[in-house]
C-alpha cells in the first residue's frame, strides 16, 4: 500500500513530522529565557521524533522519485515528460514543496545531530532552527499538489543538468545560512565560506543553463524567480565582510571570518570585478534575427563588427521516443576565414499519454573565441526549410568563467590557510 485513505505515506509522514515540531518549537520557545540554556532530554527526544518524521517522509519521496512512481504528486504535478532519475530527484529541490520539505528535513536533521552527539544543544539554536523547519514543512504541506494535479509544460529544471542543479546549490546555500543565523559558533567562517561558493556555483550553473537553452533573463530557474540566484550570491558575498557580519550575526570573531586581505582577499575581489563586468558587457552584445535559405550565405556582424558568414546547411526533422526533433545545421565562418558546424535544435516533447505540451524545449549552438562568442537559436523552419534563428554576439565572454575560477580559489586559499594572514581589527 502507497497510501492511506487516498492520502499518501509522505503527507501522513509530513504531517507527524508538521506536529512534533510545532509542539517542540512551542516547548523551545517557552524556555527561550529560562536560566538553563540546554535543551533537557525529553525535548531532545522529540527533536529526534521530529528529525525522523521528516526523513522518513524525504525519503519516501526520493525513494518514489527515483522509482518513477506514477501516483508521486510532486512528478505529475510539475514533470509531465519521461526523465532519467537525476531529473526525477530535482523535484526535491527545484519545486517549491520539495525546497522546503528538503530544507526543513536537513535544519531538524542538523539539530538533532548536533544534540545527539552532546547532549548539550543550545535552546536558542534549537529553537531557531525547529521554527524555521517548521515553516519549512508548513509551506511543503500547504503547496503540495494534489494526487490529480498534471503538469502542462516542461520546467526549466527537468531540460538541462545545469538548470537542474542551480536550485541545488542555491538550497545548500539558504541551509547554511540558516544554521550561520541560528548557531552562535566561536568562528562561522567555514559555514559562511561554504554558503558562498554554494551561491556561487548556483549563478555559475544557472548561467550555463541559460547559455545552453532558448530561456530568455526572466524565466526563473532559481527559486522561482530569474534575479534570485544573483541575489543569494550578494547576500553571501555580503556575509563576507567583518562590519556585515557585525551588524547581523550574534558572534563574529574579529577578522576570523571574512575574505578582506591576502591572497584570498585579492581574487575574490578581481573575480567579484569581472563578473561584473561580464554582466554589463551582456548590454553591448549584437543580437539579429535572420532568415537562412537552403543552400544561402548571409553576413552577421558581431559586437565589434566583424563580418561572419552562416550558411544553411540543411534541416533535419525526425521523430524519437516521446519526442520531435527539429534540428538545423549551420556553416559559421569567423573572420578569420574559419569555418564551424553548429547545430542548433527544437524538442517537442509529448507528455506520458501522447498529447503536445504548451513549450518546447529550444537548445542553442555556440560556437568562437575568447573576444567574442556567437549563439545560435533555432525559431522555426518552414516547409521548404528556410529557416529563422536568431543570432548572438557576446563580447569577452572569457571574463565569466575567470571570475568564477577566482571566487572558487579565493575561497580554497582563505580556507587551506589564508585566514591567518587577516588582521584581526
Amino acid at each position: 500500500m502507497s497510501a492511506l485513505a487516498g492520502v499518501s505515506w509522505t503527507v501522513v509522514a509530513l504531517w507527524i513530522a508538521l506536529l512534533l515540531t510545532g509542539l517542540l518549537s512551542g516547548s523551545l520557545m517557552a524556555r527561550w529565557n529560562a536560566g538553563d540554556s540546554r535543551v533537557p532530554p525529553a525535548m531532545d527526544g522529540l527533536l529526534l521524533a521530529a528529525a525522523a518524521a521528516s526523513m522518513v517522509a524525504w525519503f519516501a519521496t526520493a525513494g518514489s522519485l527515483i522509482g518513477s512512481s506514477s501516483a508521486n504528486e510532486l512528478l505529475t504535478a510539475y514533470n509531465p515528460v519521461e526523465s532519467g532519475p537525476g531529473f526525477r530527484l530535482t523535484l526535491l529541490w527545484a519545486t517549491l514543496p520539495g525546497a522546503a520539505l528538503t530544507s526543513a528535513a536537513a535544519l531538524l536533521g542538523i539539530a538533532a545531530l548536533a544534540g545527539g552527539t552532546s547532549r548539550r544543544t543550545n535552546v536558542q539554536r534549537a529553537t531557531l532552527l525547529s521554527s524555521l523547519a517548521l515553516l519549512g514543512l508548513g509551506t511543503a504541506l500547504w503547496f503540495w499538489p494534489p494526487p490529480d494535479a498534471t503538469a502542462t509544460a516542461i520546467p526549466p529544471f527537468a531540460q538541462h543538468p545545469s538548470a537542474a542543479a542551480a536550485p541545488f546549490f542555491a538550497l545548500v546555500a539558504l541551509i547554511l545560512v540558516a544554521v550561520i543565523f541560528a548557531s552562535r559558533a566561536s568562528d562561522p567562517a567555514p559555514a559562511i565560506l561554504a554558503a558562498w561558493v554554494a551561491a556561487t556555483l548556483s549563478v555559475a550553473t544557472e548561467q550555463l543553463a541559460r547559455s545552453r537553452l532558448g530561456i530568455g533573463p526572466r524565466d526563473a530557474v532559481v527559486l522561482g524567480h530569474a534575479s534570485s540566484g544573483l541575489v543569494l550570491w550578494l547576500a553571501t558575498s555580503a556575509l563576507l565582510h567583518r562590519r556585515v557580519q557585525g551588524a547581523l550575526l550574534p558572534v563574529a570573531p574579529p577578522g576570523t571570518a571574512r575574505i578582506g586581505s591576502g591572497y584570498a582577499g585579492h581574487a575574490a575581489h578581481a573575480g567579484a570585478l569581472m563578473l561584473m563586468v561580464s554582466f554589463a558587457a551582456h548590454a553591448f552584445a549584437a543580437r539579429s534575427t535572420v532568415q537562412l535559405p537552403a543552400g544561402s550565405r548571409v553576413e552577421v556582424r558581431d559586437s565589434f563588427r566583424r563580418p561572419w558568414m552562416l550558411a544553411n546547411q540543411g534541416v533535419s526533422r525526425f521523430d524519437a521516443e516521446g519526442v520531435d526533433v527539429l534540428s538545423l545545421a549551420v556553416e559559421a565562418q569567423d573572420p578569420s576565414g574559419r569555418a564551424h558546424l553548429v547545430t542548433p535544435a527544437i524538442h517537442d516533447h509529448h507528455d506520458r499519454d501522447g498529447r503536445h505540451l504548451d513549450n518546447s524545449i529550444s537548445l542553442r549552438a555556440s560556437t568562437g573565441g575568447s573576444l567574442s562568442r556567437m549563439r545560435i537559436l533555432l525559431l522555426e523552419a518552414d516547409s521548404l526549410d528556410v529557416a529563422s534563428v536568431r543570432v548572438t554576439f557576446l563580447p569577452v565572454p572569457f571574463l565569466w568563467p575567470a571570475g568564477i575560477a577566482l571566487l572558487l580559489l579565493s575561497a580554497v586559499l582563505a580556507l587551506s590557510g589564508d585566514r591567518r594572514a587577516l588582521p584581526s581589527a
